[in-house]
Parts: structure tokens; C-alpha cells; sequence
């Protein structure tokens, strides 16, 4: 008998490994310490499973992970939809449907008002279909090169995560948190660390006075390069150009890289940084919403950026 339900506790080893057969892709391997990660500290709001069984077997999956979102000053209950696959064997639009019924159950039962999420191309009409997520956002992938080296004068530290300890991280974080009054995701520094702790990769963070930059190394169709996760200003600062080039710069000679990649929206930036790539080569990035207290009122994010979604 299949059924549908919450899953209290999730065995991660056995859902990345029905995850990963899922999607059945060579490249795509899904990581139990990974999913632990995500799904219990990624956003710092933890998560719900709902979780499809064939008696005892589960079979697939689709995860709320929970977070913080600031809408005209006002905290909201949000969530993200991620990591939704069914077993080949059992896939039917009759569980599709009962997967969502029990997000739209849930999402009431737990007071959450704003749905959002990053789709591929199977799941956002299935998104809009049986949630009514309407797109929200288009965000062009943007790329450049970094020749240069960081301005030292306006450079305040450039360092990898994982060389310091957690209150030094915290002290550099700490005149970063993103302000009240600021649309889109809200992080303090300890969210914000935890956001840059997945276990399977490594992060950087650089900073001027007035501005953070959270950065990773990737390999993309055999292209090395700094992936810019997001920027943060200092709440109340008026962001220069001179700050942007000078922190890409930094993270660009820490991970020994010349390409960078950026992919959002930020409101801070007096620009974004490099150039849109054509969509022959990356599709722009597609975020879907809904806000269930007035759902056919689009908001305005001041800022959406890679490391708000589970993409990284």
C-alpha cells in the first residue's frame, strides 16, 4: 500500500541512495552528510520531509526546508521546495498529487505563508500546477575573469572557513547581518556560518569595510572557477564599485582561479558582477512563489542570491 506522510526521522544513507537512483544521471550523486546537513542546519529552520512509502519502502520524497524571510520589515514563515524524486517504478500522477496535497496540508497546519523554489524543467509545472507557484524571478548566470590583484588597502581579510575557528568566523561575519528592513532572506552570523558549513565543500569569505563576499571553488563542464555564493553589505553602507572588484579579486587569487560566476539579484551592489551569458550556454535561473496571504501579489525581493537556495 503507498502511502504519504511526514517522515519524523529520516534514514539520510537510504535517501541519498533512492534520490540518487531517482534522478538516474551519471553526474548526479546525491551525499547522506550533505542532505543531514541541509535538511537539519543548512538554513538554521530546519525542515519537513513528506515522504512517499511502498509499505515499508520508501520510494520518494519532497523536503520543505524551512527559513527566514523579511517582507516590509516583517518576519514571514517561508519555506523552499527541494530534492522532490520518485522511484521510476512508481511514479504516477496520482503520487505526484498526494505529495503536494500533504506541502499545501503542512504548509498550513504550520502557519507558513511564502512558498518559493528553483525548479528544473520536470518540476515547475508540476510546482505550478498543483501548488500555484508562479515565476517570480529570472536571474541570468554572469561570468568574468579576475586579472587583477586585491586592492590591500581596501581589503580586510580573505580567508577559508575551515582555517578558523568558529568565533573568528563569527567576529568577521558580525557586522554583516542582512537589516530588517532589507526583502528576502534574513541571516545573522550564525545562520550564515552554518550556510557555509556543507560538509562536502569548501567556502571563503573576503570583505572591504562596507562589504562581504561568502565564495566557493567549482568545476563546470571542465572550467574551474570562484563561484560568488552572495554579497552582504554592512547595514546602512553605500557600496562603491571598488569594493565588488576588489573582493572578486581576493577570491579569485585565493582559490587560484581567473573565472568567476555569479547568478541573483542584489539591491546593495551599484552593479552585479560580469557579464549575462547566452542562454544557449545557461538558461537564466527560474524562482517560483507563492505567498498564501496574497497570492497574486508578486513581492519585491531587495535581495536573492545562490546561497539563498540549496543550489550550492
Amino acid at each position: 500500500m503507498i502511502t504519504v506522510s511526514e517522515e519524523r526521522a529520516v534514514d539520510f544513507e537510504t535517501t541519498a541512495r533512492i534520490a540518487t537512483e531517482a534522478f538516474g544521471l551519471k553526474d548526479v550523486s546525491f551525499s547522506a552528510p550533505r542532505m543531514k546537513w541541509l535538511y537539519e542546519r543548512g538554513f538554521g529552520q530546519g525542515s519537513a520531509v513528506v515522504a512517499a512509502y511502498d509499505d515499508s519502502k520508501k520510494i520518494g520524497q519532497i523536503v520543505l526546508l524551512h527559513q527566514k524571510v523579511y517582507l516590509d520589515g516583517a518576519p514571514v514563515i517561508a519555506t523552499q521546495l527541494i530534492d522532490l524524486f520518485i522511484l521510476k517504478a512508481h511514479r504516477s500522477p496520482g503520487l505526484v498529487r498526494r505529495l503536494y496535497e500533504e506541502v499545501e496540508r503542512l504548509c498550513e497546519a504550520k502557519q507558513i505563508r511564502v512558498i518559493l523554489t528553483l525548479p528544473n524543467a520536470i518540476s515547475a509545472p508540476l510546482n505550478a500546477r498543483f501548488l500555484k507557484l508562479r515565476p517570480l524571478l529570472s536571474l541570468p548566470v554572469r561570468a568574468g575573469v579576475s586579472l587583477g590583484w586585491p586592492r590591500r588597502k581596501r581589503l580586510r581579510f580573505s580567508d577559508l572557513i575551515k582555517t578558523l575557528s568558529r568565533d573568528q568566523v563569527i567576529e568577521r561575519l558580525a557586522g554583516f547581518v542582512t537589516p530588517l528592513g532589507e526583502n528576502g532572506l534574513h541571516w545573522d552570523t550564525a545562520t550564515l556560518l552554518d550556510r557555509a558549513s556543507d560538509p562536502t565543500r569548501d567556502y571563503a569569505i573576503h570583505a572591504t569595510s562596507d562589504l562581504l563576499l561568502v565564495s566557493s571553488s567549482r568545476r563546470t563542464r571542465g572550467i574551474s572557477h570562484v563561484l560568488l555564493c552572495g554579497f552582504f553589505a554592512r547595514p546602512g553602507a553605500t557600496v562603491v564599485s571598488g569594493d565588488i572588484r576588489t573582493l572578486i579579486d581576493a577570491a579569485c587569487r585565493l582559490w587560484k582561479h581567473h573565472v568567476f560566476v555569479y547568478a541573483g539579484l542584489n539591491n546593495s551592489l551599484p552593479y552585479l558582477p560580469g557579464f549575462a551569458l547566452p542562454e544557449r550556454l545557461r538558461p537564466p535561473i527560474l524562482v517560483q512563489f507563492r505567498d498564501f496571504a496574497s497570492p497574486e501579489v508578486s513581492p519585491r525581493l531587495d535581495r536573492f542570491q545562490l546561497i539563498d537556495s540549496d543550489f550550492i
